[in-house]
């Protein structure tokens, strides 16, 4: 056989050899060096746009690569076709990953063609339109048309987007089209924050800053407008409503019956209307001496009395929301 010298022949000449055996002369081409970088860079490409990370994320089958809803030789034949003939980037690397090892590469149409024509193990999950369980660089911007998921609606009583969970149950539907619900323990609206924590039930008297007699009730209201008559020396009705190092006018109010009308305590916690300090003040007194059957004389007159009548609005929502609240010292 004729020996090449190195260096002898050029990128793109012909080399006329003659070989020992007799065999026909033939020419032979040698590859510009410039092309076969050029095929080089081409399939470099390929397989880094194959391999890209992507962050859309849509349900998907594993081993659908082509996206026809169908897993099959065909799926594959696209495999092989993306790694090796040019048709990349996957539309869904995910559901080309057949084998879920986070990476595009020629095992992936071997284990599906094992699993078709061998013994092999079928494609991890999912297997049926779902999203990715093992985190990867992967992604599926692009799914099939079996794999489009539909949009909750969240006011139509049917679970449209097939998760079981209907309407404001589902995470799908925050706000503003689910309100929170203030004592639920749930977070209606998914916005992180649940009943009086969230602030759409600030509102809510339930969920209102707790009040409590030491510094709104007495300040504002009692020593204000009670003590005036409820207090030494006149202490009116024999009530003393003045706090003094001998006298407690929280332990004299709250849970203790009333002279008036002994069915009723002064301050009933969490009760406003079984609160006789409240019908009082509100001027409901009588009505409620009346189905107590208490004497309506011994009710007396609303309080305060006389030209002091009556309180503010503001300050009988006050009284109001204490008690309701259950009357904290």
């Amino acid at each position: 056989m004729a020996k090449m010298r190195a260096g002898a022949v050029e990128p793109g000449e012909l080399y006329l050899a003659k070989f020992n055996q007799e065999l026909p002369q033939r020419k032979i081409s040698v590859m510009p060096k410039t092309h076969l970088r050029g095929q080089l860079a081409f399939i470099l490409l390929v397989f880094t746009l194959a391999l890209s990370p992507l962050d859309a994320q849509e349900n998907f089958t594993r081993g659908d690569c082509n996206l026809d809803d169908q897993v099959n030789i065909a799926d594959a034949v696209i495999g092989l076709a993306i790694l090796f003939s040019g048709a990349g980037p996957a539309l869904c690397p995910d559901s080309c990953d057949i084998n879920d090892d986070g990476g595009s590469d020629i095992s992936d149409p071997i284990f599906l063609l094992g699993n078709l024509f061998g013994s092999g193990s079928p494609p991890p999950a999912p297997n049926d339109c779902g999203p990715d369980p093992t985190p990867d660089g992967l992604g599926c911007p692009t799914t099939s048309a079996g794999c489009v998921s539909t949009p909750e609606i969240c006011d139509n009583g049917i679970d449209d987007d097939g998760d079981s969970l209907v309407d404001c149950q589902d995470p799908d539907c925050a706000g503003p089209l689910c309100v929170e619900i203030c004592d639920n323990g749930l977070d209606d609206d998914f916005d992180n924050n649940i009943d009086c924590d969230d602030s759409d039930c600030i509102s809510v008297p339930n969920c209102a800053i707790a009040l409590s007699y030491s510094a709104d009730i007495y300040t504002q209201v009692i020593d204000a407008q009670c003590t005036v008559c409820h207090a030494p020396p006149s202490n009116f009705g024999g009530l003393n409503l003045a706090d003094t190092a001998t006298n407690d006018s929280y332990a004299t109010i709250v849970n203790q019956p009333s002279d008036e009308c002994g069915a009723y305590d002064f301050v009933e916690p969490f009760d406003s209307q079984a609160s006789w300090l409240f019908r009082k003040i509100v001027g409901t007194h009588v009505e409620a001496a009346t189905a107590a059957g208490c004497s309506t004389a011994a009710a007396g007159s609303q309080m305060p009395i006389g030209g002091f009548c009556c309180l503010s609005t503001a300050d009988i929502q006050l009284i109001q929301d204490w008690i309701d609240q259950g009357a904290e010292p």
